[in-house]
């Protein structure tokens, strides 16, 4: 019984000395073409137990194709990146259907909710290194724009299954701040 009880207890201190690594929440993604290559954004939270404090990062990389510029991006990365947080899909208005397609394949395949938003901005990257108004990132600022404005039929699986007249709605950013483009 007594070696029974010291090994339980070496287990649990063994257990409980490791560091628990930093979170790299994605709350949005932004997709633009620059040539023939991709340009991908992503926005991050990044969460570490050890540290209250939450960091807010855009990561980019570069591809010639969507899953290329990704691998870029997990490339900088020590830690998994949570996809299923994005709440936002930004694409820049050189994106063409058949690339709004693709955007809306790779988003579905990584895990980023069926229920994001599809929105178009002249530059997705300076989009999301804009400062976040009332949320922990511009993505989810984004959100709470859309949800304000019923008009838009815009989540990824509106625009994945055509079902509905897709409305996608462009958000500039001026002033410092995010806006629909005309209103």
């Amino acid at each position: 019984m007594k070696k029974f009880l010291l090994l339980s207890l070496v287990i649990c201190l063994l257990c409980g000395c490791e560091k628990a690594a930093p979170e790299y929440l994605i709350s949005g993604i932004g997709v633009q073409k620059n040539g023939k290559d991709y340009e991908v954004c992503f926005e991050a939270i990044i969460i570490n137990t050890e540290n209250t404090k939450q960091t807010l990062k855009v990561l980019k990389g570069k591809g010639n194709t969507i899953y290329d510029a990704a691998k870029d991006i997990k490339a900088q990365v020590t830690q998994p990146l949570l996809m299923s947080h994005s709440g936002v899909v930004a694409v820049a208005e050189n994106i063409n259907g058949q690339d709004l397609k693709e955007v809306c394949q790779y988003a579905r395949r990584t895990g980023v909710t069926l229920s994001s938003y599809v929105i178009k901005t002249e530059n997705p990257q300076k989009l999301f290194e804009t400062k976040p108004l009332s949320s922990a990132c511009v993505g989810y600022d984004i959100m709470g724009l859309i949800k304000q404005n019923k008009r838009y039929k815009n989540r990824i699986f509106e625009v994945i299954s055509g079902d509905y007249k897709t409305a996608i709605p462009t958000i500039k950013v001026k002033d410092g701040g995010l806006v629909f483009e005309g209103d």
